[in-house]
């Protein structure tokens, strides 16, 4: 039986979930930092195939970056956000170099610059937020809370504008959008929002967890705009088919990327 490209977005998930939230759960936080360095040089991979147009993970920009993003990992893992401002110099500095060398040889180098440039702030950096949630208090709860919110705005978004989008949101960037779906996404964070409240995060208050699905959803929606943008800029569909119905990594993680950071920020900044 040949599955519909729907159905084997479920399958995945089923297939998935259920393994990596086990992993999570009980693996220490140098697991979590290993899984993320994973994650992380297999979505650079499919950022650097895609849109620095790289022809074999032997490409120097390529392992540079990998590099760089296990820095980045150890940094978090250690909480030692010098080193992490250490490493995002450094990227500068020998992405710089290597630009400048580039353009001297008559090629393109602040386009090359800029694209590999923003692969280490876009990914590991922003990635790397799931580490600090995870090394604060109730370390495990607040790691589960964006990822909950990031897939499950996700889903809200897809259902709500399958079933019930009319309006357009942004066309030009994702016509698939909608105004409809965008207010899905809030629903379902919601929903998210208050099984957290009730049985994991019962200390913190109520009008800060609803701010907070509210400015995760919206994050969550422009990670996936912002990657919508970059595909397009580069007329790219699907950056891989490594999850099947899903496509690429950076496909599944583009609102995570942009979740992360706003939910840390709240458990840093708000919550305590």
């Amino acid at each position: 039986m040949t599955l519909t490209g729907h159905q084997k977005r479920w399958v995945t998930v089923f297939a998935v979930v259920p393994a990596l939230i086990v992993y999570l759960v009980f693996m220490p936080t140098g697991g979590l930092a290993v899984l993320l360095a994973v994650v992380a040089a297999l979505a650079l991979w499919e950022y650097f195939k895609n849109f620095c147009r790289a022809e074999s993970p032997l490409d120097f920009g390529y392992i540079l970056a990998v590099a760089l993003s296990c820095l980045i990992f150890w940094a978090a893992y250690d909480g030692s956000f010098m080193v992490m401002f250490l490493v995002l110099w450094l990227a500068l500095f020998v992405f710089a170099g290597r630009a400048m060398i580039r353009f001297n040889q008559g090629k393109t180098g602040f386009e090359k610059l800029t694209l590999e440039a923003l692969s280490i702030l876009y990914i590991p950096c922003l990635l790397s937020s799931l580490l600090l949630l995870r090394r604060g208090e109730d370390g495990v709860a607040w790691l589960f809370f964006p990822l909950f919110l990031a897939f499950l705005s996700d889903t809200g978004a897809f259902y709500a504008g399958t079933y019930l989008g009319k309006h357009k949101l942004i066309p030009r960037l994702s016509p698939a959008k909608t105004v409809e779906g965008s207010l899905g996404s809030i629903v379902f964070d919601v929903a998210v929002v208050v099984v957290f409240k009730l049985f994991f995060l019962t200390h913190v208050s109520w009008t800060f967890m609803l701010v907070l699905a509210v400015c995760a959803a919206l994050a969550t929606q422009m990670g996936d705009l912002f990657e919508s943008m970059i595909k397009r800029s580069f007329q790219v569909k699907d950056v891989g088919g490594i999850l099947p119905g899903h496509g690429g990594l950076l496909d599944r993680i583009d609102g995570l990327l942009f979740t992360g950071p706003v939910v840390w920020c709240f458990q840093a900044f708000v919550t305590y």
